[in-house]
């Protein structure tokens, strides 16, 4: 409701300070909103419901619009070229500056090493060894150098915030969705995509209110962003030819902007949630589907390549372990002791 009564209440702005007809009048705007009166009240109140009814449906779409998927259309491969390559050229500009800078510093530590062993004008016939980097790092004569590894954890966790160049997507939300859906439950040779339906069914519900909680504040974001979109939109037609009322589009833009930056933040949390409830339900998962629980990590990614490929529809054999009798899982009730009244 709340992105909904924000379309409704800015167009009904415009539409009572006359900007559909000329320039606003601020006068209009305050004798119209300045008496708010119970039918008013009541029908913002009902155009917000029809307006957030009507978005709701199509909140996936608004959330793969902003991903990019654009279609297959010529322009819309057009765009999304351009776009892909301006994250992957990004992606490697990151790289390529965070291997400079490690460079730099690698060479300012040995410096600092070779002046300390006591004979400036000496080579040592071996470069410093990485404990004693680490030493001069960790030490006093190396607090000044803390910078510099500032700057490479910060291009590090920059270049990581996109999947593999070939799965790079045209937007920063599609590169947040998917570079944890690829990263998700992968460790265990899970597809977190394909697996996410079968965890919603069977994880544990504290998991899911959390990932619920996740999911809402993306789904928010965006429809926040959509709606804004939508004014600046309006706002444009019906200021374009009134001067420097124009400018008031800048607010408009300005939340949608924000709002898809918090998109993609709440993202990044809702990927987190999913990999975290993947590793504390995927043993659950297992036992569901009366597979047998693995003993290692590597039987695990062993079992889940063939699982991955039977539950992707495709014909492959896996194992079954059906419980005992009278096991909970099994939905049947335990046997009653012998001797129990």
């Amino acid at each position: 409701m709340l992105p909904a009564l924000s379309l409704v209440l800015w167009s009904a702005a415009l539409i009572a300070s006359g900007a559909w007809q000329g320039a606003p009048q601020l006068k209009q705007l305050g004798n119209e909103f300045g008496q708010p009166t119970v039918a008013k009240i009541a029908w913002i109140l009902l155009a917000s419901l029809v307006t957030g009814l009507f978005l709701h449906p199509l909140q996936f779409a608004m959330v793969q619009l902003l991903e990019g998927y654009w279609g297959h259309t010529r322009i819309a491969r057009i765009l999304a070229l351009i776009r892909i390559d301006r994250y992957r050229r990004k992606q490697q500009d990151l790289e390529d500056r965070q291997e400079s800078v490690r460079d730099q510093l690698e060479k300012l530590v040995d410096a600092r090493i070779q002046l300390s062993s006591g004979d400036a004008k000496s080579v040592r016939d071996e470069p410093p060894s990485k404990e004693e980097r680490e030493d001069l790092l960790d030490s006093a004569r190396g607090a000044d150098l803390a910078p510099w590894l500032l700057a490479i954890e910060t291009l590090g966790f920059s270049a990581e915030r996109y999947p593999a160049p070939s799965r790079i997507m045209p937007t920063r939300l599609g590169n947040a969705l998917r570079r944890e859906e690829d990263r998700a439950g992968r460790q265990y040779g899970l597809d977190a995509v394909l697996t996410a339906p079968h965890f919603g069914l069977i994880a544990d519900e504290r998991h899911l209110n959390y990932l619920r909680d996740s999911r809402q504040q993306l789904d928010t974001s965006v429809r926040l962003c959509i709606v804004s979109a939508l004014a600046t939109i309006e706002t444009v037609a019906c200021l374009l030819t009134d001067g420097w009322w124009l400018f008031a589009a800048l607010a408009t833009h300005a939340l949608s902007y924000l709002a898809y930056r918090a998109s993609v933040s709440a993202a990044d949390e809702y990927t987190t949630a999913l990999g975290t409830l993947i590793d504390l339900n995927r043993f659950k998962l297992y036992e569901t589907l009366h597979i047998g629980l693995p003993i290692s990590t590597n039987d695990e990614r062993r079992n889940n390549a063939r699982l991955m490929e039977l539950l992707a529809g495709k014909h492959q054999t896996v194992s079954y372990k059906h419980p005992a009798a009278g096991t909970p899982s099994t939905g049947a009730a335990p046997p009653t002791p012998p001797g129990t009244p």
